[in-house]
């Protein structure tokens, strides 16, 4: 926890010691300053890391790794044959820094970005990406976690689909608890972590099935758990209330009504028919 904070700590001395810190110019023609050098491991071209990044334009944050995602973010740098039409600028930050590091690199605002960027700040010119390296996940590991990952997701889709089978049958009912809008819980591990809250940046993997037992959609096999601020309107009414009654570390099903989901619209580039009842696994990370 000490080097979590103190790493998050870089953040904020960041914009502070430019003036100590002399810019270079990346591969790519970003401006970087790299503010606090360790000699930690660097990574390298295929490899992937995980860091603290916050992101400004001007004094105005746009978006915090810590606050929309609960902690790091994780990010592929591309392997050297790879061609991009765009080398995002954390990719050029990370290569030029090792784990511990803390640094600052601006991408300038080009007319598609700016039509995402507040009103309130549209006189500026660039965007300002404060970062802290804390990991480095080479090839060989990510490949055999991906392996793992891929293992486990087959093996949850299978037990999922048993459980949408037993639902459908009539058979969890005495297992369910249901709450006064009508959603119903099956939990099947209490995690130890805090309760989530409205406004809470939280991490969820999880699948979707329709009552007929058809995945619809999965976070799993993506290798990656869907991020997003709770009870903000983001998600549909009963996956934000289903992850509400639960603290981090859960394990559960959810079995959500229409009309806690899309109602009487089809969804999902038409794979969710009109009415449809939804049923999730999820993991609350």
């Amino acid at each position: 926890m000490l080097k979590i904070k103190f790493l998050f700590g870089f953040l904020l001395i960041a914009a502070s010691s430019f003036a100590q810190t002399p810019a270079i110019t990346t591969e790519h023609g970003y401006r970087f300053y790299h503010h606090i050098k360790t000699g930690g491991q660097k990574p390298k071209r295929g490899e992937t890391i995980k860091a603290y990044v916050n992101i400004f334009i001007g004094d105005t944050l746009l978006s915090s790794s810590r606050k929309n995602l609960g902690g790091t973010y994780k990010f592929d740098i591309a392997p050297e044959d790879a061609v991009l039409e765009h080398y995002p600028p954390l990719m050029d930050a990370a290569l030029l820094m090792g784990i511990g590091d803390s640094a600052t690199i601006f991408q300038p605002l080009d007319t598609a970005m700016r039509r995402f960027v507040p009103k309130a700040v549209q006189n500026q010119k660039e965007l300002r990406f404060e970062i802290a390296l804390v990991q480095v996940i080479n090839a060989d590991d990510k490949a055999k976690a991906e392996q793992a990952a891929s293992l486990r997701a087959a093996s949850l889709k299978t037990m999922a689909a048993s459980k949408v089978q037993e639902y459908s049958a009539g058979n969890l009912q005495e297992q369910l608890t249901t709450t006064k809008s009508g959603l119903k819980v099956l939990l099947l591990e209490r995690g130890r972590g805090k309760r989530v809250l409205v406004n809470d940046a939280v991490q969820v993997h999880y699948f979707g099935f329709l009552k007929n037992g058809t995945c619809f959609d999965n976070s799993f096999e993506r290798h990656h758990p869907l991020a997003f601020p709770v009870g903000v309107g983001q998600m549909i009414p009963g996956f934000d209330e289903g992850v509400m009654l639960l603290p981090r570390g859960s394990k559960a099903y959810l079995f959500i009504p229409s009309a806690l989901a899309y109602g009487d619209a089809v969804a999902a580039d038409g794979q969710i028919p009109a009415n449809s009842e939804l049923i999730f696994y999820i993991e609350i990370l």
